[in-house]
């Protein structure tokens, strides 16, 4: 049975291991990057597990009532199986009782599988981040309002 938990420093191995088999080795967090992240004050980590086994974990932050998503991963096995979905409607409800009214991420041009999944999510894009990416790949900064009445 699937536990969704918050991240705890042992974690920390199968976080960056998970976020490597995620992304390209230009994109993905080096293990300094990655402990940046999860040191913030007002970061937020929340990790899917079963049987000690990593299926997911989702990282953001907020400041002044934004909340940012910093990363989603899934591991491959355990995509479209409702986890991606559980874990950022959990970080939403977290950025909302941290008093959010809105929340950003950053993805490539080139994920359609992510621009789909948030915008099923009812993010929009908000506008083109040039050269956003290594190699020059542009980026979509997305955005959604959060909170009472939503």
């Amino acid at each position: 049975m699937m536990k969704l938990r918050e991240y705890r420093p042992a974690d920390f191995e199968q976080l960056w291991a998970l976020d490597q088999q995620c992304f390209s080795a230009d994109v993905a967090y080096s293990r300094e990057e990655l402990a940046y992240y999860l040191a913030g004050k007002t970061s937020i980590c929340l990790v899917a597990s079963e049987k000690n086994q990593m299926l997911g974990f989702i990282l953001g932050d907020h400041h002044r009532g934004l909340g940012h998503i910093v990363t989603l991963d899934v591991a491959p096995t355990s995509r479209r199986s409702g986890l991606g979905s559980t874990l950022i409607r959990s970080l939403e409800e977290r950025f909302a009782s941290e008093n959010c009214t809105s929340v950003f991420l950053e993805v490539a041009v080139n994920n359609p599988a992510a621009l789909a999944f948030y915008k099923a999510h009812c993010y929009s894009v908000l506008k083109t981040l040039r050269r956003y990416y290594p190699g020059g790949l542009d980026g979509l900064l997305m955005g959604k309002r959060i909170g009472k009445g939503d």
